[in-house]
């Protein structure tokens, strides 16, 4: 009895402290996806460092909670520029060799690849092996990724789907 009554506490304590993290409802798709790359790319032509505050914002419309979809843009020199879910890494070079980083060097190779690939080939999809928000789960996340430009800037948006 109190190992269910300790189980639900910490249920209930993750949910108040994380309450914009869930089980998806309705699963994303790689449509759902490019169209989220492709709204937050809009804004960024159009506003340039300016659209990087409503990006990053957890309450905007790059963050669907719902789905766990939610958009990050690197910079061409793999700064993350813009992040709803992970704000504390924005401003984060992940430009240094993932050695440089102990556990953190997963992400690292991540970010590289992704920058890599769009400022290659302008678009694209990468696998990687990522946390589904709110389950500590890990699976393999499926990001779209493409390059936008605004007053000589590159931006890299993102937006993936387990």
């Amino acid at each position: 009895m109190k190992s269910k009554i300790l189980i639900l506490t910490l249920l209930f304590a993750a949910l108040v402290s994380f309450p914009r993290l869930s089980i998806p409802a309705e699963k994303a798709t790689q449509e759902d996806a490019v169209r989220m790359v492709e709204m937050a790319g809009k804004m960024i032509e159009e506003m340039g460092d300016a659209a990087l505050a409503q990006i990053s914002d957890p309450s905007g419309r790059c963050f669907d909670c719902e789905k766990n979809l939610y958009v990050f843009v690197y910079s061409d020199d793999v700064v993350l520029l813009a992040d709803p879910f992970r704000q504390n890494l924005v401003g984060v070079s992940f430009s240094r060799h993932p050695e440089d980083y102990g556990e953190e060097s997963a992400s690292v190779t991540v970010a590289n690849r992704i920058v890599e690939k769009a400022v290659h080939d302008g678009s694209g999809w990468m696998d990687y092996p990522d946390e589904i928000p709110g389950t500590f789960q890990i699976s393999t996340k499926h990001t779209y990724e493409k390059l936008f430009r605004h007053a000589g800037k590159n931006y890299i948006v993102c937006c993936g789907v387990w």
